[in-house]
């Protein structure tokens, strides 16, 4: 498999003055300023409710912050145009879409053409018998290793995933972390939120750990176990 990401450019993501939640309602989080720098998996943690889902998806520019600014490579989200913004980050959504009539070949078409990239990698996450099928026919499960598929042909410096996990089994995990880390030694930077963190004690493509406590971030050891992330949150 050959997607790399050419730049090996150290990205960030920051977060400046950042509040985050839905208009009519309290904020989820408030006043938030944390950066997450450098290739490697960036993990946040919390518990059901804390706010992972509102702030991965305010630092993907896919939900407004209330207050405050999602900063891409010194750059406000805010104001960088979609077309940019696909070739800068790639997201998973923690529910894969089920609409959608389109075949697996079509909808990863949609991000590379070259077929033998889209081969490898659906070969890599057991994909290959389900390439003709529509995206509404298949699983959960099978649906959310296609949108995994999809975000790395993406090929951008960040992919951001949000609860990747939920449809997948134990096998399944383990293939995406695996790959996952392999992507990290291409360059690439990943943030990702979850609640599988114990799959990730020991990993040495871990760069960051960060747990919402308290309406707050704090910085964990990435060195640390699981025992002790959990103690955070």
């Amino acid at each position: 498999m050959s997607t790399q990401h050419s730049n090996h450019k150290e990205h960030a993501i920051r977060a400046s003055g950042l509040s985050v939640g839905y208009l009519g309602h309290s904020n989820v989080l408030s006043d938030l300023s944390f950066e997450w720098r450098g290739k490697g998996i960036h993990l946040i943690i919390g518990e059901n409710g804390s706010g992972k889902s509102t702030l991965i998806r305010t630092l993907a520019g896919l939900q407004n912050p209330t207050a405050g600014h999602a900063i891409w490579d010194e750059e406000d989200v805010s104001s960088i145009a979609s077309p940019r913004r696909i070739l800068k980050m790639a997201f998973v959504q923690s529910i894969p879409p089920r609409q959608s009539e389109l075949t697996v070949d079509e909808a990863l078409a949609l991000n590379e053409s070259d077929q033998a990239k889209v081969h490898d990698w659906l070969s890599a996450f057991g994909l290959l018998q389900m390439r003709h099928k529509s995206l509404c026919e298949l699983s959960d499960g099978l649906a959310q290793r296609v949108m995994l598929v999809r975000a790395i042909l993406q090929d951008t410096p960040w992919i951001l995933m949000d609860e990747p996990t939920a449809f997948l089994d134990v096998k399944s995990r383990q293939v995406m972390w695996s790959h996952l880390s392999a992507l990290v030694q291409k360059g690439r930077h990943i943030m990702v939120s979850s609640h599988d963190y114990h799959l990730l004690q020991g990993n040495l493509d871990l760069t960051s750990v960060t747990a919402i406590a308290s309406h707050g971030l704090i910085s964990l050891d990435p060195a640390g176990s699981f025992e002790e992330w959990n103690a955070s949150i």
